[in-house]
């Protein structure tokens, strides 16, 4: 197992001692893996109308680079403990987004954090053909919260 693909699905409730980040770093120096440590970023939608769009610009402009911020210290994070990693912050519908990057990076296990009541959650265990679960070709391992 040589590419570890983290889904985060929230920047705000992750930390380094998150379920789910403590796995991939116990996974990733068992296995001396590189670890891609991803969050997906739903794509834009039109500001309210009585919203000015240059403020909310502005708004989305300071989120991304809060949660660009956050990803590139939990990999630096990472890399402190001799574990090869590498952020990305892609804009995105969820699913696909992920099993794009898996496909890519030529990822041989992907690992979320299961929160029941989350946005990822839902994307990933929908049984709609959206669902991750039924379309990724590539292992998945759960961690719950």
């Amino acid at each position: 197992m040589k590419n570890i693909l983290l889904a985060i699905e929230s920047c705000e409730t992750t930390t380094v001692t998150s379920p789910v980040v403590e796995k991939t770093i116990e996974l990733a120096s068992a296995f001396s893996s590189k670890v891609w440590v991803l969050h997906v970023v739903p794509p834009s939608r039109q500001p309210p109308y009585n919203v000015d769009s240059k403020v909310s610009r502005n708004e989305v402009a300071a989120e991304l680079r809060r949660e660009h911020d956050f990803l590139q210290q939990l990999a630096k994070c990472m890399r402190e403990r001799n574990i090869e990693a590498t952020a990305l912050l892609i804009e995105g519908k969820i699913v696909r987004t992920i099993m794009n990057e898996a496909e890519r990076l030529g990822i041989d296990l992907v690992v979320v954090g299961c929160h029941k009541r989350g946005r990822l959650y839902g994307a990933l265990l929908d049984d709609t053909e959206e669902g991750l679960l039924s379309k990724c070709a590539r292992p998945i391992m759960f961690v719950p919260a």
